[in-house]
């Protein structure tokens, strides 16, 4: 069975250098991938964005993100990225109440039960709206229902925020990191390890993650001003990377 690995880099505008990697079966899911990350990144007080695949993205795994000051930023959705329009409803997430529709109608009752909002709308505003044919509410004998569930809505309004120009601007520098699997295979032979086992292959891939490391930082270096060497080693090192991405590819070993 061919091993999974999986990548993370960290960069700004000048820097990049990945700082973590993993090894497991090929059996190891992407979201179990993203957990494991989130639990070994610091607490980020001043904020930091993951970059990463919409495989490793779930509501568990966000909030899970939120919680170290992460804002995570998938590059799509699995599952697909149909909107229902939950999100043009204004909703107070901290009272669990629906304030009112996209039209301004407000509703004749709000509750918040089972993680779902539940809201009941005037029949006679629902029949005669023009969003009507996009609108999620369902016709009820006396009352058009408006129901959602709490993940459904933040997965709709993250679509959303998906089909913004500065989403698509900061999704786009993923795509960075999808070269190292190809330098990997091409320039290391990621594909013919000389070992068999996990643990083994796991060494072997940490040295060639080494490699790339090291040509980037001599690279950035020769790229500096002429200081003195000391000094510009120390400063490049503390360089602070503001964004993280993360990728997963399978090779044999």
């Amino acid at each position: 069975m061919l091993p999974t690995a999986n990548i993370v880099e960290k960069f700004d505008d000048n820097n990049r250098m990945i700082e973590g990697y993993d090894l497991q079966k090929n059996t190891y899911s992407d979201q179990k991938f993203a957990k494991d990350i989130i639990s070994k990144l610091p607490v980020e007080k001043d904020g930091v964005t993951a970059l990463i695949d919409g495989a490793y993205f779930s509501e568990e795994i966000n909030n899970r993100a939120k919680a170290k000051g992460i804002k995570m930023v998938p590059t799509n959705l699995t599952g697909g990225g149909k909107n229902n329009n939950c999100d043009k409803f204004e909703i107070d997430e901290k009272e669990h109440l629906v304030k009112k529709c996209p039209s301004g109608h407000k509703p004749i009752t709000s509750k918040f039960k089972e993680e779902s909002y539940r809201a009941h709308f005037d029949k006679n505003n629902c029949s005669s709206c023009s969003f009507r044919k996009d609108c999620p509410v369902i016709k009820q004998k006396k009352s058009y229902l408006f129901k959602v569930s709490e993940k459904t809505l933040h997965r709709s309004q993250l679509i959303t925020k998906m089909g913004t120009p500065e989403y698509h601007e900061l999704a786009s520098k993923r795509a960075g990191i999808e070269g190292i699997p190809s330098v990997l295979r091409r320039r290391y032979k990621i594909d013919h390890l000389p070992v068999r086992g996990l643990i083994r292959g796991k060494v072997y891939l940490g040295f060639k993650i080494s490699a790339i490391n090291c040509k980037r930082l001599i690279k950035g270096l020769t790229n500096r001003p002429k200081e003195g060497l000391p000094a510009l080693l120390f400063n490049y090192l503390l360089s602070l990377f503001s964004f993280q991405r993360t990728y997963r590819f399978n090779f044999a070993a």
